[in-house]
């Protein structure tokens, strides 16, 4: 039986078929590779900008001299951590902390950016002058009014990140949790800072609101994420 050979012509096809695609993929993957590095890049100073400001817009003269050296190192290892993995685009199969990281530097940089612009950079005693905290405060006490404060406005925080970053093809289920834990994290030393001069009730209440509303609010973010994400775009 005569061998039977495959025209030159098909394999010359299939050649460059195979060829096109391979280098197609590459130039899919390397646009891909440049538009994460500039979104990690983006992310890594707004974080880095929130951080600063966070620091130095709070007025020292009544701390000791060792709490601005403690806190600018706590946030500065933070800082590096989260910057690594954000870069680095670190993830498992299961845990997208790549993301989580993002989401945690742009929240950070909104905090910065409202921190900044805040008439009183003792955020805590411009909250309890306004309607709404004097009101909290009255009712239920201060530790009351701060738990209420850190709900809200890590709520915000947590909201508009999570809505910017998270998408929902992807990363699923999206997990809120790992995002609003790395978010809770780099706020944790703003609220600490900001409760040097307080009691234990109101820095675990500010901590606690904090906890939920970075929480709720990247949940709410995630799913705002998924209704405006147009379907079969990642």
């Amino acid at each position: 039986m005569a061998e039977e050979r495959t025209p030159l012509e098909l394999r010359e096809g299939v050649r460059s078929g195979i060829l096109a695609s391979i280098q197609r993929d590459a130039d899919l993957r390397g646009g891909r590779t440049a538009r994460l590095l500039v979104a990690a890049g983006i992310a890594g100073v707004a974080g880095a900008l929130g951080g600063t400001l966070l620091v130095t817009t709070h007025p020292f003269d009544h701390h000791p001299a060792w709490h601005s050296a403690v806190f600018s190192v706590l946030w500065a290892g933070l800082l590096v951590v989260t910057f690594a993995i954000a870069f680095l685009r670190i993830r498992t199969p299961d845990l997208p902390l790549a993301r989580a990281a993002s989401v945690g530097l742009v929240g950070l940089g909104l905090a910065g950016i409202c921190g900044a612009v805040c008439p009183d950079h003792h955020f805590l005693h411009w909250w309890s002058g306004t309607d709404a905290g004097s009101s909290l405060a009255e009712a239920g006490g201060l530790a009351l009014s701060a738990l209420c404060f850190g709900l809200f406005s890590s709520l915000f925080f947590g909201l508009v990140s999570a809505t910017l970053l998270l998408r929902p093809r992807g990363l699923a289920p999206v997990r809120p949790f790992l995002s609003a834990a790395v978010l809770f994290i780099l706020l944790a030393p703003a609220v600490a800072l900001q409760s040097v001069d307080t009691s234990a009730g109101v820095f675990l209440g500010w901590l606690a609101g904090t906890a939920v509303g970075t929480y709720v609010g990247v949940v709410g973010g995630a799913g705002l994420r998924a209704r405006l994400q147009p379907a079969g775009r990642t």
